[in-house]
């Protein structure tokens, strides 16, 4: 049974992705050219047009995809087909999806998807073994910041005990150990179609969709499937707007950066830049909304946001924490500062008037008035820096 898959990963550029139209562009293929028109139509037609609208899509190529082994050297190729490379790109985001496309493959999809839940995805370039996620960086400077979702869409319905290796993202021809998925998680989701439409099927798992084409003919293959694919886009595409920014706030508290309150705006522009592809209404027909929503609810987007959101505040509170002990510091040095300067007034003062007790210095009204101004001016201060530092204590 011939099967398409859609390897969709989330990721983005530091400076821009402008530098792809030229290589797409010089690129002729015709499967591709389909589908960058048709993915762009569908989605000009199903989204608004604020969102449509800062979305482009290039194509990257045909690549030779080896598919290894689960054995433990996992050296052995078991399979080659081809993969073509596109990208959807938010330029005003820096946002991505990569999008590996493998047509009409013959072989057995779930090896694809293991290797895709392994995070082995390699390229054949040259003859030699290439990983895709340091192909893609050195080759186009995109970066991949998150976990792949796969969408996995036949022609006629898998065998039930088949559908539940697609959820599960798993091969079911281990050559480690002979196992048989019994989980009642797995066949919950292998029998709960969540299609809206009846032109398919669709179950989808935390990591894969597998939809059931009832086009017979095939004649129009590529337009249903492009209605699930700009859905799936849309939603990688925010999985990798908190997978960019969750990124670089964890490493900051792992490493234990001396990061500062600049910085962290910086980050949290970055992520607040992102705020069109979150609404709600930004689909024109309820029916894509309520299979985005319903995907998205497996995907566990909102987990991953909460778990952002927790690094953040904990982010939040190190800069806090960091912030009054500099306080703190600013604060006693002012201090000492202070009495430093009252000192040298006192010691002047006291100098003026041993000399004019001597009588070989008159005594100014200055010098009469410095003493009680610099004590009231040392008094103040004191004051000053024992509220400033019993506020600061309270927010440590």
């Amino acid at each position: 049974m011939k099967s398409d898959i859609f390897i969709l990963i989330p990721c983005h550029v530091e400076k821009s992705f402008l530098h792809l139209k030229e290589i797409s562009n010089n690129l002729v293929d015709e499967y591709a050219k389909n589908y960058i028109v048709n993915l762009r139509d569908i989605a000009e037609s199903e989204l608004v047009d604020r969102v449509s609208n800062f979305f482009e899509r290039y194509y990257l190529g045909e690549y030779p995809l080896p598919i290894l082994g689960d054995a433990l050297r996992g050296d052995e190729v078991i399979d080659k087909p081809q993969i073509k490379l596109f990208i959807t790109a938010c330029e005003r985001t820096k946002l991505g999806v990569l999008t590996g496309v493998i047509c009409d493959y013959e072989g057995n999809a779930t090896n694809i998807l293991d290797q895709v839940t392994r995070e082995q995805l390699i390229l054949e370039l040259e003859g030699q073994h290439r990983y895709l996620r340091e192909f893609l960086q050195f080759k186009f400077g995109i970066i991949k910041n998150g976990e792949a979702k796969t969408c996995l869409i036949q022609n006629e319905k898998a065998p039930v005990d088949d559908i539940l290796y697609y959820m599960a993202n798993e091969t079911n021809d281990s050559k480690l150990v002979e196992t048989k998925i019994i989980s009642d998680k797995y066949k919950k989701l292998a029998m709960d179609n969540l299609a809206v439409y009846d032109f398919s099927d669709i179950f989808v798992s935390e990591a894969t969709i597998y939809q059931v084409l009832h086009d017979e003919e095939g004649d129009d293959k590529l337009q249903y499937e492009g209605l699930l694919i700009f859905i799936v886009e849309l939603l990688v595409m925010q999985l990798s707007a908190v997978y960019r920014t969750n990124n670089k706030v964890a490493l900051a508290l792992e490493e234990n950066q001396s990061i500062n309150v600049k910085e962290y705006e910086k980050l949290s522009n970055e992520f607040a830049n992102t705020l069109s592809i979150w609404q709600i209404n930004i689909y024109r027909y309820k029916g894509a909304q309520t299979i985005a929503n319903a995907i998205a609810c497996r995907f566990e987007i909102d987990k991953v946001r909460k778990n952002y959101k927790e690094n953040d505040e904990f982010l939040q509170n190190i800069i806090n924490t960091r912030n009054v002990q500099s306080a703190i510091t600013e604060s006693n040095i002012l201090f000492y500062v202070a009495i430093l300067l009252f000192i040298k007034d006192f010691y002047l003062i006291i100098k003026n008037i041993y000399f004019f007790i001597l009588g070989s210095q008159e005594l100014t009204s200055g010098d009469i008035f410095s003493f009680p101004i610099s004590f009231l001016v040392l008094l103040i201060v004191i004051v000053i820096y024992h509220r400033r530092n019993l506020k600061l204590g309270r927010k440590k």
